[in-house]
């Protein structure tokens, strides 16, 4: 069913399934091993889910498993040396839960950590006692955390490629809109040019979050810095971009920066190509007399302007049509 809708749809209906088997399968689970509180695991595998929308799967379950051991073993510690008494429960609540939130700032590991204690404490009072209760949270959400981790690799474990290579190639087509209405000189609408810029901007700024989605296995290290890499080439022709607006929006400029704008074009087509995956050659070397020094008029900011956008434009165009043939996503 999923195949059969488009590429955003089809991400969301793996999205859903992945959270609903996801939460089914944390719950039977906890229940099988007889843990006493099941929503905890339900609870682990969604946050750990949500992640490979958000970034770092495999970061957030190592960091809810760390964050909990060390939050169970401060809190059964505390609640057996804790004298009796409501008083001394709230006091040694408040040190605890103060003292592991101080050593969290900075440490996404210990996050989880002063909600264990606060649990393993506040109710090490009743029937479980506090080594009870502190091995059973560490156990739900060890079990909730395995089963998203699980999900996420076993169900789907294309989906967050898909959605990289599907913003890739959205990212082109903004970009090469953005500089086709940079090429329009004074005639271009301001207001367009604005949202352009930050349309572009948020593209890749969702890019780079998407980049982090994919999941390699243990040991495969050159996708990551493909990835990585491809992103950051997107940002450097983002900036060769805003460098060329400034050369066409100078007033009266575009009269006499013909020959850079039909160089200029050539950037646009490659761009059109990225965005609908197809074959895309490297650009040539600008024409000498396009670089600057070439013999534009001394002072003319707007050859300037286009001159070293142009030149910076077909590197980092270049080196970002190797990406996305290194990524295969052309």
């Amino acid at each position: 069913m999923a195949r059969a809708l488009s590429p955003r749809r089809a991400a969301e209906v793996r999205a859903a399934l992945q959270m609903a088997v996801g939460a089914v399968a944390a719950f039977y689970l906890a229940t099988a091993l007889r843990l006493p509180h099941p929503y905890w695991s339900v609870i682990s595998a969604i946050v750990v889910i949500q992640a490979s929308v958000g970034g770092g799967v495999l970061t957030v379950a190592r960091d809810r498993a760390i964050g909990t051991v060390a939050g169970a073993v401060v809190g059964g510690v505390v609640a057996f040396v804790r004298p009796e008494g409501v008083n001394w429960m709230m006091a040694t609540l408040a040190a605890s839960t103060a003292g592991l939130a101080f050593f969290a700032t900075g440490r996404p590991w210990l996050k989880i950590a002063p909600v264990t204690a606060a649990i393993v404490i506040a109710g090490g009072a009743g029937p479980e006692g506090p080594a009870q209760l502190a091995l059973d949270r560490v156990m739900e959400i060890l079990v909730g955390s395995g089963v998203g981790v699980v999900a996420i690799l076993l169900l789907f474990p294309r989906h967050a490629r898909q959605t990289f290579r599907l913003q890739a190639r959205e990212a082109a087509g903004k970009a090469a809109a953005l500089l086709a209405l940079v090429m329009r000189g004074e005639a271009a609408d301001p207001g367009e040019l604005s949202r352009g810029h930050a349309d572009l901007k948020k593209r890749l700024d969702g890019l780079a979050q998407a980049a982090t989605n994919v999941i390699d296995m243990p040991g495969v290290q050159k996708e990551a810095a493909d990835r990585a890499a491809l992103v950051r080439a997107f940002w450097r022709v983002r900036s060769d971009i805003v460098i060329l607006g400034r050369g066409f929006q100078v007033s009266g400029a575009l009269d006499r920066l013909g020959p850079w704008a039909l160089a200029a074009s050539a950037a646009v087509d490659r761009l059109e190509a990225l965005s609908r995956g197809g074959a895309v050659e490297p650009l040539d070397d600008p024409d000498p007399t396009l670089k600057l020094g070439g013999g534009e008029p001394d002072g003319d900011l707007a050859r300037g302007a286009a001159a070293i956008g142009l030149v910076h434009m077909h590197r980092d165009l270049n080196d970002l049509i190797a990406r996305f043939r290194d990524l295969h996503l052309i």
